[in-house]
């Protein structure tokens, strides 16, 4: 089996999974009078999320795939170990989405029946949406790292600064939401302040970080390399990189005030998963056109 075949088959299985349950499971208790709608209202609701998640997993792992079939292109080529690690990086990028989203569908089915099971399976769906792209950033920094010694390129001092400002203000405010309120810490995270911000708050922050050099370093590696379309293919990947590395971020500050969005009407709470949706779609859109092109240049 191909490996576009094996990812299609796993695409299919997981968007079976989620549609399934989404249409399926009972909404939680309460939800249908909080916003004023029916059970029927609420469906039609659902099946646009599910037509969105699709398109945007579908362009997720099709950057994958494409990304894979490039690699073999260039396995043998002086930059073709460095796309090995950010391919892998871009997998457990693609593959996070649906994995984290049929997790916390499912469990949160499980609390609805075990109430007791609340607090540890809040704290168990945290790790995953962590884990997943936390280790595909570290790989794709990995990768990024090597293609920046293929171009003996030094990061200028005033670069280095910019990413170390930008990762504090982004890791303080985070820090801040967290911490502000302790009842929010109880019902969203259930941790305790030091055990959110060692086990959750930093290794997300570490992320940001190694991440936001990852992309300066792929972007500066298209400065170094001949050819305008391939620079501007490597440019397009470096911002569907960036572009995900700001929806995490964005995911992560929006958990934080999770108990306020619950206190917004439908359309609002709507209109702000619409905007997260398109944007989650532009940066995988972004990476399957980078890779797309870069397929293309190899095959000629």
């Amino acid at each position: 089996m191909s490996t576009k075949s094996k990812v299609l088959f796993s695409y299919g299985i997981l968007l079976a999974l989620y549609t399934v349950g989404t249409l399926l499971i009972p909404p939680p208790d309460g939800t249908l009078q909080r916003y004023h709608i029916t059970l029927a209202q609420m469906r039609m609701l659902d099946l646009t999320i599910i037509v969105l998640y699709a398109g945007i997993w579908l362009c997720a792992l099709y950057g994958f795939y494409t990304l894979v079939d490039y690699l073999k292109l260039i396995r043998k080529n002086k930059d073709g170990k460095a796309l090995a690690k950010i391919s892998i990086g871009i997998g457990l990028l693609a593959y996070w989405l649906p994995i984290s989203s049929n997790f916390s569908l499912y469990t949160n089915w499980l609390v609805e029946m075990h109430p007791s099971l609340t607090a540890p399976v809040g704290v168990l769906q945290n790790y995953v949406m962590l884990a997943i792209p936390l280790a595909g950033f570290i790989f794709i920094s990995i990768g990024a790292r090597k293609l920046g010694d293929l171009t003996k390129m030094r990061i200028s001092l005033r670069d280095v600064n910019l990413l170390i400002i930008s990762t504090i203000v982004i890791g303080i405010t985070y820090a801040h939401l967290i911490v502000s309120t302790e009842n929010r810490l109880n019902s969203t995270y259930h941790m305790k302040p030091i055990t959110m911000l060692v086990t959750l708050a930093f290794p997300y922050i570490y992320m940001w970080g190694i991440g936001l050099l990852a992309v300066y370093e792929i972007n500066h590696y298209r400065l170094k390399v001949p050819g305008v379309v391939y620079r501007r293919s490597w440019r397009t990947l470096a911002m569907g990189l960036g572009a995900i590395i700001t929806v995490t971020i964005l995911l992560q500050y929006l958990v934080t005030i999770s108990e306020k969005l619950t206190r917004l009407s439908l359309n609002w709470i709507l209109i702000i998963v619409y905007i997260l949706l398109i944007f989650m779609a532009v940066s995988y859109v972004l990476i399957a056109m980078g890779v797309r092109t870069l397929k293309k240049i190899e095959e000629v």
